[in-house]
C-alpha cells in the first residue's frame, strides 16, 4: 500500500480516479442496478490523461493492453446479456490504471480476482435468497464484485501471472 502512496501525483490521481469510481459505482449498482456513464467515462479520461502525463505514449499503450485484458473477455458476455455495459466499463478503468501500474499481468490478475469476488457475491446472494425463503436471483450486481476484486488485487500488490 505504501508503493501506491509514494507513486508519483499523476499515478496518484489515476488511481484515485479508479478508487472513486469503483466506490460510487458499488453503491449505484447496489441501490439501481446500474454503473453510471458519468462516473465511468470521466474516470477514464481523467485517468488515461495522467497515465499519459506519467509516462506518455508507450505507458499509455501499456495501459491499453491492461484494458484490453480487463474489460476484453467481458464483451462477449454483454453482447449476449450477462453483463451490463457499466460493468464492461468500470472493468475498463481498473484496466487502465492497473496496466499502467503493473502491465497487462497486473490487469489480467485483477481480472481473476473480480471474477473470484463475483464468484463468492453469488454464493452469497444465493444462501441469502434461500435462506429467505425467495425465489433465487436472476442477477448479481456486478459492479460490487468489481470493486472488491480490483480492491483486494491491488492491496494484495504484485501480479500472479
Amino acid at each position: 500500500m505504501e508503493e501506491l502512496l509514494a507513486a508519483p501525483l499523476p499515478g496518484r490521481i489515476a488511481l484515485l480516479a479508479l478508487l472513486c469510481a469503483l466506490a460510487i459505482s458499488a453503491v449505484t449498482d447496489l441501490r439501481r442496478r446500474r454503473i453510471l456513464n458519468a462516473v465511468t467515462y470521466p474516470a477514464f479520461l481523467i485517468s488515461a490523461l495522467s497515465v499519459a502525463w506519467l509516462g506518455g505514449l508507450a505507458l499509455l499503450g501499456a495501459a491499453a493492453l491492461g484494458v484490453l485484458a480487463c474489460a476484453g473477455p467481458l464483451l462477449p458476455a454483454a453482447f449476449c446479456g450477462w453483463v451490463g455495459a457499466g460493468d464492461v466499463k468500470l472493468m475498463a478503468v481498473a484496466g487502465l490504471v492497473t496496466g499502467a501500474m503493473g502491465g497487462w499481468q497486473l490487469s489480467l490478475s485483477i481480472l481473476l480476482w473480480v471474477a473470484v469476488a463475483g464468484g463468492v457475491q453469488s454464493a452469497l446472494w444465493l444462501l441469502v435468497a434461500k435462506l429467505r425463503g425467495r425465489a433465487v436471483p436472476r442477477t448479481v450486481p456486478y459492479g460490487l464484485a468489481i470493486a472488491a476484486g480490483t480492491l483486494w488485487g491491488l492491496l494484495a500488490g504484485g501480479s500472479l501471472f
